[in-house]
């Protein structure tokens, strides 16, 4: 729920674009007493733009997904099709990205991946012990070639798969409608999927050609030498975002530095003109298992070196993320110069005494 209006950018100071940290991850542990005066110093010369936290039970997005969606001027949602855009390993596929004829929002990022049974759901997990080699994914996707023909006729339009990348699949039709809504896999794993699975008119579509896929893929050869070298059979294509997920003008524009394969391929799609200045977007990121007192700390001391280090005119934003909440924050620029003011100050003082 929004606590605050939904925020617009703040004015530029002095032509330069505002850096935007983002500490993704630390948001929990706001409230530990260890590092409690750590986040009363990042936060002293903050004032709060616009917070957000998901009141749903399974929510679809993950936060800082909807904090880029609404700078952005989106809808809320799964933006891991945005991967798509950064790769550059093969120059023809990212031609046929930038293609007319696939410029719709119905490109669909597949992702391979398994899925496991448990005694009361069903849960993914990511191909993490060893992802496909370009050998392997093209022998799975060969697989399926007799197949689509079938699934053409249960969506009612001719569906074509297309595989980037060992690991990055596309889902498409030729008449650019299907009704289909997915979310990120980092979201699901290791939980019940059927809060994650994909959503629309077409969902249940999908969830029978999932089926046959793993039927086909279940005594495959690639299975058979995955199995040899005791990693986990691929079984099914995890349904992501879409390569468009919304228009490539937008309110925002970002250069990032960052590690997220759709942080990088956002800037690669978004449109780029003269007249709107990219604000750098710096993400630090912590997974659930690195949120621990001694490395926070080392977050925020890093931050706030690196703030009160930059030039006087560089305006500063902080977004802080968990998963299903941010809080996104300007810095205030004229106590950081007021403090440097004093310091210099005191400096000069100092050296005019010797």
């Amino acid at each position: 729920m929004w606590l605050m209006e939904p925020s617009t950018p703040p004015p530029l100071k002095a032509d330069v674009a505002p850096r935007i940290y983002v500490l993704d991850g630390y948001l929990p542990s706001r409230q530990w007493p260890e590092i409690e005066s750590a986040w009363q110093a990042v936060l002293a010369n903050c004032e709060s733009i616009s917070r957000w936290s998901d009141p749903a039970a399974t929510p679809r997005t993950l936060a800082l997904e909807h904090w880029l969606c609404d700078q952005l001027g989106w809808q809320a949602v799964a933006l891991d099709g945005l991967s798509c855009w950064q790769l550059d390993a093969h120059e023809s596929d990212l031609t046929r990205l930038t293609d007319p004829a696939w410029a719709t929002p119905q490109g669909l990022l597949l992702t391979p991946c398994h899925f496991y049974v448990r005694l009361d759901h069903v849960g993914v997990s990511s191909l993490k012990d060893r992802d496909l080699n370009q050998l392997e994914a093209n022998a799975l996707l060969a697989s399926l070639n007799d197949d689509l023909a079938s699934w053409s006729t249960w969506f009612g339009s001719n569906i074509t798969l297309v595989s980037l990348d060992p690991m990055h699949w596309l889902l498409s039709t030729d008449t650019g409608k299907l009704d289909l809504q997915g979310c990120a896999l980092a979201m699901a794993e290791g939980l019940n999927v059927e809060q994650y699975l994909a959503q629309g008119s077409a969902a249940k579509i999908w969830r029978r050609v999932l089926n046959e896929i793993q039927m086909i893929w279940y005594e495959h050869p690639v299975n058979a030498a995955r199995a040899q070298e005791g990693l986990l059979p691929v079984n099914a294509l995890w349904l992501g975002g879409a390569l468009r997920p919304g228009p490539q003008i937008v309110k925002r524009r970002f250069r990032l530095k960052g590690q997220k394969d759709y942080v990088k391929g956002l800037e690669r799609y978004t449109h780029k003109s003269e007249d709107q200045q990219p604000c750098e977007l710096v993400i630090m990121s912590l997974e659930a298992d690195q949120l621990r007192p001694e490395i926070v700390h080392h977050g925020l001391q890093t931050l706030q070196s690196a703030i009160s280090t930059a030039p006087a005119e560089q305006a500063f934003e902080l977004l802080v993320c968990s998963d299903h909440a941010w809080e996104h924050y300007r810095v205030v620029s004229d106590q950081r110069a007021l403090k440097k003011a004093r310091l210099h100050h005191r400096l000069m003082r100092w050296l005019g005494g010797k």
